[in-house]
């Protein structure tokens, strides 16, 4: 039985050899309809992104060659079509431009891909805070340094900064609190062991007392 075993096996692993062979065209084929279906997926969500820029009146044929040339910047780390659908968010903020939506999203990008966080949530942080102490496009950057600087001197994370900030910036806008004040606060406390959302909760109460009779005092 042995010796028919043994004599048998060069026939079984030549068939299986065969059998490889004859389905390599079959993988080949498989793999590259999942490519293609991939590919076509990804259109569609480009286009179905830049549509919906059109309603808010972005010039999407202009943002969306931009929103390449930051992908490629920023080492492809968010591709075109992943900033083509967090353009919705910095235009329905008010950031219609086109190259103005580019410098918002590529700030915001820079400190996503820096502290390993949401593009959205920081494109969100990044036009709050824009638009509350009334800056420009063009300051972008500058705020998002000032958000990743922020959690490096305290003892939180960008998510955690983006996620909150939102509390605090209309009111020390409105009160005359500058954002340089806002992030020195909320870096001590929470270097001193707070959590980031009950800092800015405790500074968005003490900011909102100031508005009051206690803070014309």
């Amino acid at each position: 039985v042995g010796a028919g075993a043994k004599a048998a096996t060069p026939g079984i692993v030549g068939a299986g050899a065969a059998l490889a062979t004859a389905l390599l065209p079959v993988a080949a084929l498989t793999s590259g309809i999942a490519a293609l279906t991939g590919i076509i997926t990804i259109m569609a969500k480009q286009d179905a992104a830049a549509a919906s820029l059109r309603t808010l009146g972005v010039n999407a044929d202009e943002l969306v060659p931009k929103l390449k040339t930051v992908s490629e910047e920023l080492g492809h780390q968010f591709n075109q079509t992943e900033l083509t659908v967090a353009a919705y968010d910095v235009a329905s903020a008010g950031f219609t431009d086109a190259a103005d939506a580019a410098m918002v999203l590529k700030a915001s990008a820079l400190a996503a891909k820096a502290g390993m966080a949401d593009l959205a949530t920081t494109g969100d942080a990044v036009t709050t805070v824009l638009n509350a102490w009334k800056m420009s496009a063009s300051d972008a950057e500058m705020v998002a340094d000032k958000m990743q600087q922020t959690v490096a001197d305290g003892k939180t994370k960008i998510n955690e900064y983006a996620a909150n900030i939102g509390k605090v910036a209309t009111v020390a806008s409105l009160v005359g609190v500058p954002l340089e004040e806002v992030n020195a606060a909320i870096a001590l406390t929470t270097a001193s062991g707070v959590k980031a959302e009950v800092a800015f909760t405790g500074m968005k109460t003490a900011l909102l007392r100031l508005t009051g009779e206690a803070g014309g005092k």
